[in-house]
């Protein structure tokens, strides 16, 4: 049942939308790649009759799907570092129901009124904001409540509350939660008062239309208020500075004679054996400092003038579902705005910070808001603030104001919702335990050992397995090197391949699991993988975590916390969780898997490949690994490394065979290792282990791997298709130059920077054929013929290439293809001989006595070939 209000707008709840997806299911209108927006157009199609002459507007849960940044909580209480700065927030108490707003605002009217009307009002607006399970619409009827918000508090490092504080001339509005609390001595919530001077209307903006409850001033108001407030500030929570209450003022420069005030507070409070209150302005409404107001020090307010025009309006490039009247600022950029004022204030100064800032729903589309703001901005904003508090202020007056705890109807709340779960709090323990936003994305931890883990295959994944007997092996051969094999766990599957072969997978007879692990597309992984995704699983209970997969284009674009886009967790190839419902997808970065095809060619049909790969000791075992794991993923090819080591000691010989043994080559391929040794144990051998290998290839086909470089599955069909067709010597793909970062293990970017050769003429004027980007036929060649110096450092392949390569024999309608096989890793975090992107190392370079002589002598073998 829907019920329509006078407005024409309605609020579906999920039990309502499950009813019309079925109905869509029958319809046939409903397919896995519909977007929402789609599908409930055509919904409403259906219900056409019910909606004659109405607007309408349906919300399912969250009305954006990408859980990016969620958290649950973590608990900072015993890690907080900064105990020196004391985080308040401000509290707002229009969370139950009053006799006054049931009159102005309809019966049971609360904060949540608003807040669930709200909608968004352009793509991408996240709106409404829906609080997490863990507090739900909660009402501020009773104490457990405040204890639940008392815990949050003192697992995030939030030290206490600025409770609004709403008096008129003695008239009292949403009072009772903070008396609540004076009634529970067992809460440890801190808290003080902040009086929200100003008038109560419609609008709660302040302004003098439409008052309900406007302020008198007067020397009898300020005694009768000061003595309400002196049992609260007797109490041993009571937020005290030198043994002073603190008291902020929302509004000063509406107090005609502020001084008068607050010598009356001081007065009163001395009767009652009390210091008088120190006393906070709040720097808005023309207060700019908090002398001019008797005031002891002054509080910054974010956004009290919207900056000022100083960050620029952005309402007109969004895409707009309703015509905005109101204004949009960046988050990233208010922040930055706030972040540049650092110069040190004439007086106590407080700075203050929102995580949010959205009122649409209290205004709809006259809201002010600040689009796209993230916890990971939010973070970086409070660690300044944090620092600026440090060193301008003595520790007794180290306070940072968020605004705030529970502004639902502002979009200004630390309180946990659905979509971000509790990532504001978390950055505010973060930031008090100098922890790094997203340091913890890597974890090692100990999985339970007493786990049961299911572990399931795709059904498409399966069929490919059982048509694929070399495939199969490989896959088992993986799972049987596994870590989790050795592991005191429970593994159990379905899967009858894995019942067969795996002796430790049994079959599944628990009913529930404590994580799931889902393999579902072909690819080779090492033993390390399985264990490593089922720790981050550990460690983010709400996430679904997925390997780092090497395939064709794919660039994973991470967020600060190791987050993904949700829609990458449908291609993933393992995938491992704790939860079914998880809220998002994490990237684990530091372990690859790389994809593989179903091979359609049996072993004796399949080409023999040699590929040449160089390794000194100083190169990367890691990068090495991923290498060869990319030749072990070949389809329909058995491929031979030959991996020529240079200077490996005893210690680096015996982790390279045990490398070697692990990778899962196909029955019938292994891998060779030739070693050899420089005169002093430092020298550059690189030319002579090209060479030499070359020489003592022995199958048909050959080609060249950089160890720190990569492969596409499909790159060597490709390249041996193009042999066969054409019956040439040398077949020619493209690579890739793409950007990589060590630190995080991801590629950052992949550029087609190769594509300017096409023919043997430009070969000849610029080597345009990376090594690993051409396969040959060795069969073709005469390789005792081939010249090479011993000594040569730079070009050492382009001397190679310029003697194999002839205008005949090679391929040279490929390169019009552009057909893209691998990958040229340029290291972002390391120097590489010849790949500069800075314009001076590559004139130094130009400068120096050996690559001059070894360009010399790539011009002499020019001339000579030509």
């Amino acid at each position: 049942k829907i019920d329509f209000p006078e407005n024409g707008m309605f609020w579906a709840k999920s039990a309502s939308l499950e009813k019309l997806f079925k109905l869509s299911l029958d319809e046939k209108i409903w397919h896995e790649n519909t977007k929402l927006d789609e599908l409930l157009n055509q919904l409403l199609l259906l219900f056409a009759d019910s909606f004659e002459g109405k607007n309408y507007c349906i919300y399912c849960d969250d009305t954006l799907r990408d859980y990016t940044y969620y958290e649950e909580q973590e608990d900072f209480s015993q890690k907080i570092v900064h105990d020196d700065i004391k985080v308040l927030s401000y509290y707002l108490g229009q969370f139950h129901p009053i006799p006054e707003n049931d009159a102005w605002h309809g019966k049971g009217f609360t904060e949540w009124t608003n807040v669930k009307s709200a909608y968004p009002l352009y793509e991408g607006h996240y709106q409404q904001h829906i609080p997490h399970e863990d507090v739900g619409y909660y009402m501020l009827d009773h104490p457990e409540i405040l204890k639940k918000q008392a815990q949050m508090m003192k697992k995030s490092g939030v030290y206490g509350q600025i409770f609004y504080h709403y008096w008129f001339t003695g008239k009292l509005i949403l009072e009772k939660p903070v008396q609540m609390l004076l009634e529970h001595q067992e809460i440890d919530m801190p808290f003080c008062f902040c009086w929200a001077n100003e008038n109560w209307t419609k609008r709660w903006d302040g302004n003098e239309a439409e008052i309900l409850l406007g302020q008198e001033y007067s020397a009898e108001d300020a005694r009768a208020f000061i003595q309400y407030l002196i049992p609260f500030f007797q109490d041993s929570r009571y937020i005290k500075v030198d043994g002073r209450p603190m008291l902020y003022v929302y509004r000063p420069s509406s107090i005609p004679d502020a001084k008068a005030y607050i010598d009356i507070w001081k007065e009163e409070c001395e009767k009652a054996s009390l210091k008088a209150p120190y006393v906070v302005a709040v720097l808005t409404r023309g207060a700019t400092h908090p002398s001019d107001h008797a005031m002891d020090a002054g509080v910054e307010r974010i956004l009290h003038d919207w900056t000022g025009g100083a960050v620029p309006e952005m309402k007109n490039a969004l895409k707009q579902y309703h015509p905005m009247s109101g204004s949009v600022l960046s988050y990233d950029e208010v922040a930055r705005f706030y972040e540049e004022q650092t110069e040190k204030k004439d007086f106590t100064y407080f700075r203050s910070i929102s995580p949010m800032w959205d009122n649409t729903a209290r205004y709809k589309e006259g809201a002010i808001l600040l689009d796209h703001p993230t916890p990971y901005r939010f973070q970086s904003w409070f660690k300044k603030l944090l620092d600026y508090t440090k060193k301008t202020l003595p520790e007794k007056e180290r306070f940072l104001v968020v605004n705030a705890w529970n502004e639902w109807a502002e979009g200004a709340h630390l309180e946990p919702d659905t979509y971000h779960g509790y990532a504001y709090l978390n950055s505010i323990g973060r930031a008090m335990s100098d922890i790094s936003y997203g340091s913890d994305v890597i974890v090692d931890v100990e999985i339970p050992s007493k786990s049961i883990i299911k572990i399931t295959m795709s059904e498409s994944l399966q069929r490919e397995l059982e048509s694929d007997t070399l495939l199969r092996e490989q896959l088992i051969r993986m799972f049987k090197s596994s870590s989790v094999c050795d592991m005191k766990l429970n593994l159990q599957s379905d899967v009858n391949l894995l019942k067969e072969e795996i002796e430790l997978i049994q079959d599944s007879t628990e009913q529930s699991f404590d994580f799931t692990v889902e393999i579902r597309r072909a690819a080779l992984f090492d033993g390390n993988l399985l264990e490593k995704l089922l720790q981050s699983a550990c460690a983010f209970p709400y996430s679904k975590i997925i390997a780092n997969a090497y395939d064709k284009e794919k660039i994973y674009k991470v967020a600060p916390n190791g987050s993904v886009d949700a829609r990458e967790l449908y291609d993933a190839p393992v995938v491992a969780y704790k939860d079914q419902f998880s809220k998002n997808v994490k990237l684990r970065t530091d372990v690859k898997v790389f994809l593989t095809s179903v091979n359609s060619h049996s072993t004796k049909e399949m080409p023999h490949i040699t590929t040449i790969m160089r390794f000194h000791k100083s190169g990367s075992f890691e990068e090495l690994k991923y290498a060869l794991y990319s030749l072990a993923a070949m389809k329909n090819v058995l491929v031979f490394p030959l991996i020529t080591a240079q200077d490996l000691d005893a210690a680096s010989i015996e982790k390279l065979q045990k490398l070697v043994d692990d990778i899962p080559l196909k029955r019938g391929s292994k891998i060779s290792i030739k070693h050899f040794n420089s005169p002093s144990g430092n020298g550059d051998l690189r030319t002579t282990m090209l060479n030499e290998a070359l020489k003592s290839v022995e199958t048909k086909y050959a080609a060249f791997l950089d160890y720190d470089d990569l492969l596409f599955y499909d790159a060597y069909a490709y390249l041996v298709a193009r042999l066969e067709q054409t019956g040439k010597a040398i077949a020619f793909g493209r690579v890739y130059e793409t950007s990589y970062d060590g630190k995080s293990q991801l590629i950052v970017n992949r550029e087609k920077k190769y594509e300017y050769g096409f023919s043997y003429e430009d070969f000849l004027g610029h080597n345009h054929a990376p090594l690993h980007s051409f396969m040959i036929d060795v069969t073709q060649f005469d390789l005792s013929k081939i010249i090479y110096y011993e000594d040569q450092k730079y070009m050492e392949d382009y001397l190679l290439t310029l003697q194999l390569f002839k205008k005949e024999n090679a391929d040279w309608e490929a390169l019009r293809e552009n057909v893209y096989i691998g990958d040229y890793i340029h290291h972002l975090d390391r120097d590489h001989t010849l790949a500069f992107t800075d314009d001076k190392e590559r004139s130094k370079l130009l400068d120096d006595p050996e690559y001059q002589r070894d360009d010399k002598r790539i011009s002499n073998m020019r001339t000579r070939v030509m």
